[in-house]
């Protein structure tokens, strides 16, 4: 397999010390849209397992609420599977890289199967399963389908970061670790950082509900995020802007707040466009000096081969044990010193035709 960059490990060169929002991630958008009909909603080649050995850790998952379940959609578009295989997927692989923590990005997809009977999609594919029969909890809502389903299959309680098992009644004085500036690499190792994008409750995940759309904007409560979510028609080049701006802010502002860009113009094809904007954002990447670019989430990221090497390599903090098995090894990280101002904040890019 000459598709990808082995990076199954890199976060064990990272401080224990080290602030989330200090952090350079590599990650992909709609991360298990790698199938669908006829290719339609496709964004990417690789599924999840490989996406984590390749060094992806956030994953954007859209799931639809259908008749007690969670079924992965990209907007209308069923995926084949279920919250169920991403969870396993993802608990594996931190079994096997304890170094590693994977944010796992949920938003709900609305219930697109619903007016289609027993010849919607997910009804077909959960017959096929036979995940009907094994549900055995009637789920209200979203939350509670993703909650109950969670513990239906996880067993240790410690594998989400900030996701109880039980949600704590309104007047308890217990509360679940909140994704704060001052959160640690040391506190999340091993374990998945819920960012929510479904109403819940207070203490489940970290709450991103708040998103309008086509707009670059800032939450106010808690963690703030600057987010970067230009995607109706921008134009290649104003797109690519947008995000080099942003970048470019985060590495200038003081590591506190987590920045997250979408980069989806909604009347292109999802590879087409990243054959177009990868390539400078990679020599961008490459040519920029260590510093902090957040989370960069990506369609078809293989290409070219060293984009997500040359994320990772922005981790100024880091020195490098990349393993090269998948072609050339990554350029290695290097250690380097500055104020706050020139190694700061999160960003998110991700890219696609849909949203």
């Amino acid at each position: 397999m000459d598709d990808f960059i082995l990076h199954s490990s890199w976060m064990r060169d990272i401080p224990d010390a080290a602030t989330v929002t200090t952090l350079s991630i590599p990650g992909t958008h709609d991360t298990c849209s790698v199938g669908g009909l006829l290719g339609f909603g496709k964004t990417q080649n690789l599924d999840l397992s490989d996406q984590l050995h390749a060094g992806i850790r956030f994953v954007d998952i859209r799931l639809a609420h259908y008749r007690d379940d969670l079924y992965v959609h990209h907007d209308v578009v069923h995926m084949g599977k279920c919250y169920a295989d991403v969870l396993n997927t993802c608990s594996d692989f931190l079994r096997q890289h304890p170094s590693e923590s994977i944010f796992l990005s949920v938003k709900n997809e609305e219930r697109f199967d619903s007016t289609l009977g027993r010849f919607a999609p997910s009804e077909v594919f959960g017959k096929s399963r036979g995940d009907r029969a094994s549900w055995v909890v009637r789920s209200k809502s979203f939350e509670h389908a993703f909650q109950a389903r969670t513990w239906q299959y996880v067993d240790d309680e410690s594998l989400f970061y900030n996701l109880p098992a039980r949600v704590p009644a309104p007047d308890s004085e217990t509360s679940n670790p909140t994704l704060t500036s001052e959160t640690t690499l040391a506190e999340i190792r091993g374990k998945i950082v819920l960012l929510r994008r479904f109403e819940g409750s207070k203490h489940v995940g970290f709450d991103l509900t708040y998103w309008p759309e086509n707009r670059r904007f800032r939450t106010i409560k808690g963690l703030i995020c600057a987010i970067e979510d230009h995607y109706h028609a921008p134009g290649e080049d104003s797109k690519y802007n947008f995000i080099i701006t942003h970048l470019e802010e985060a590495q200038r502002r003081a590591p506190k707040d987590l920045y997250i860009s979408f980069a989806s113009p909604a009347n292109l094809k999802a590879h087409g466009y990243a054959k177009t904007i990868y390539p400078r954002l990679n020599d961008y990447l490459s040519e920029s000096p260590p510093g902090r670019v957040g989370i960069i989430a990506m369609d078809y990221f293989e290409e070219p081969r060293e984009l997500v090497s040359n994320v990772i390599k922005m981790n100024a903090t880091a020195t490098a044990t990349t393993t090269a098995g998948h072609g050339a090894g990554a350029p290695a990280m290097a250690d380097i010193s500055g104020d706050d101002h020139g190694l700061s904040a999160v960003a998110v890019i991700a890219t696609d035709a849909l949203k």
